[in-house]
């Protein structure tokens, strides 16, 4: 293959992928993560600064480089934010990955090369997440980068590329803290080549190799970018003390103190076999029996017309990344990236590998494989990112923001538009542990108070959302505490034919609503005369 074609071929997939990533970015609610990572970028918009926090959340590259389309946008503070504005920084970086392996073609292969970047744009789980507006794309793409241009600087040492590697590991630590595991992984895999080589009398060249200028670079470049972001600009020097002193709580959730804690197979369950209830069946086995296959060859040493050293370090690091990943109980779905945009790099070895196979037979068997597996794939991810997309038949779905939160939403909006202060109407949002999330998003604008108990001293809001294990101490405030005479009576927000309809957060979390009798009054009104005056235009 040409290398013109070969970077046509690659820049065709490309667009391919851009479709899966950029239609329809507003459509699937916002999870809490989201939301959250949205409220922290709306304060640095608005001009209240950026300042790292160890306890709670990652790394700064994410709100820093949200910057940038939000600028573009005209953005001027939290309530001007739109999603696809939040979701195009991941879309960008989930492209860039799959460009990102264009350089170390003849390191892979050509062929390998073409297969990795068509799994990684049609994957469901890279395409899913890639439309995520939280941290894991931008770490994984940051981690390729580190490994390409690792790959160019020993193919040729020179000062660019020994500075581009500590650029990329200083965007990988100001990114996430689990940078750590995947800095471990790619140690543990050069120690082991280089003592593989040892053994048969390398050292002294190796050694040889071995830059005291070009390393110098690297690590200077890494903590530059590094304090940089952690600094908020160096106008936070204690950013830079917590990004070290964020491990300590990252190593106590990577215990058994989490609810998000899961068996050693978790990760590798949702990629090879996954249907919930009635829902399809998820599948990315194409890839993961590819893999295999690389995997294979590799530990032969026969690698498809790759560089044997790189094909190696792959393996070896997606290995050692896959065993880590899968002996941590801490469990989130989108983690399983960090290691599985390894698996896909096995997987473009394991196609090269068979494709040298002469027998035509084989050749068209396979060609059909590859056909079926990937069409599968591409299902899969229309299924994952249309119709499924908040669904907990989709693999990828985790505590996610169901549908009832539009229908939320719109009827706080409502009852809004029919009270007289408008987008200053009281509201008051009770939920026991804070569990309130992603309502600031939907409702940024509003005039929201949000507590965790239920205070019968404070005047009641005319609109009151609230979870059921806090619903008796509203009552009691309600229709017990007033004296005679100033008891306001209240209806159920979402009220259906004169009965509550269920509303859900998300699975398992209910919300209920309470608007004040007068207003739902004015708003029942409202909507009456609106109704009259469109029927009369009609006539």
């Amino acid at each position: 293959m040409s290398r013109p074609i070969f970077i046509a071929i690659i820049l065709l997939i490309a667009v391919v992928g851009s479709v899966f990533r950029l239609q329809d970015l507003a459509e699937r609610p916002m999870h809490g993560d989201e939301a959250v990572n949205a409220a922290k970028l709306g304060e640095t918009i608005e001009g209240r600064g950026y300042e790292y926090d160890p306890h709670e959340y990652h790394g700064p590259t994410l709100n820093y480089l949200t910057l940038i389309p939000s600028w573009l946008g005209g953005v001027g503070n939290f309530v001007e934010l739109q999603e696809p504005i939040l979701r195009v920084v991941p879309v960008v970086f989930g492209m860039l990955l799959v460009l990102i392996f264009l350089p170390i073609g003849d390191g892979l292969g050509r062929v390998a090369s073409v297969f990795v970047a068509l799994f990684t744009a049609v994957s469901p789980a890279m395409v899913f997440y890639s439309r995520y507006f939280i941290h894991e794309m931008l770490l994984v793409c940051f981690t390729a980068g580190t490994i390409v241009c690792g790959y160019r600087y020993l193919k040729r040492p020179g000062i660019m590329w020994a500075s581009l590697v500590g650029v990329c590991l200083g965007l990988m630590h100001a990114t996430k803290e689990t940078f750590v595991i995947a800095l471990g992984a790619m140690g543990a895999a050069l120690c082991m080549m280089l003592c593989a080589r040892w053994r048969v009398g390398h050292r002294v060249n190796d050694i040889k190799r071995l830059r005291p200028a070009h390393c110098t670079m690297m690590l200077l470049a890494a903590a530059a970018v590094s304090v940089t972001f952690f600094s908020s600009f160096f106008s936070n020097a204690e950013g830079v003390r917590d990004s070290v002193l964020a491990y300590t709580n990252y190593f106590d959730r990577a215990g058994h103190t989490s609810p998000h804690v899961h068996p050693w197979h978790y990760y590798l369950g949702l990629l090879s076999l996954y249907q919930f209830d009635d829902g399809p069946v998820f599948s990315e086995w194409i890839i993961l029996v590819l893999a295999l296959v690389g995997l294979g060859f590799t530990a032969r040493g026969s690698f498809g017309g790759g560089n044997a050293v790189l094909l190696r370090f792959v393996a070896l690091y997606t290995v050692l990344m896959t065993v880590i990943y899968s002996l941590i109980p801490y469990k989130t779905p989108w983690c399983l990236l960090s290691f599985y945009h390894g698996i896909i790099l096995l997987a473009g070895v394991g196609v090269a590998c068979l494709f040298r196979f002469k027998s035509i037979f084989f050749r068209l068997a396979l060609g059909a494989v590859l056909l079926v597996g990937t069409s599968h794939l591409v299902w899969q991810s229309n299924a994952a990112n249309g119709r499924f997309n908040a669904d907990s038949r989709n693999p990828y779905v985790y505590g996610h923001t169901g549908m009832d939160i539009f229908e939320i939403a719109n009827r706080i909006k409502e009852m809004a538009q029919a009270h007289e202060a408008g987008l200053a109407t009281p509201i008051q949002i009770y939920c026991p542990g804070n569990d309130y999330w992603p309502l600031p998003w939907y409702l940024r604008g509003h005039q929201v108070e949000y507590t965790n108990t239920v205070n019968e001293a404070s005047q009641s809001a005319p609109v009151i959302l609230i979870q059921p294990p806090l619903e008796e101490a509203l009552i009691r405030k309600l229709y017990e505490l007033p004296p005679p005479g100033q008891k306001e009576l209240y209806m159920h927000l979402f009220d259906e034919s004169g009965r509550e309809t269920k509303m859900e957060l998300r699975p398992g979390v209910e919300i209920r609503g309470f608007v004040a009798k007068s207003l739902w009054d004015r708003h029942e009104r409202a909507r009456a005369e609106a109704d009259s005056t469109t029927e009369g235009l009609q006539q």
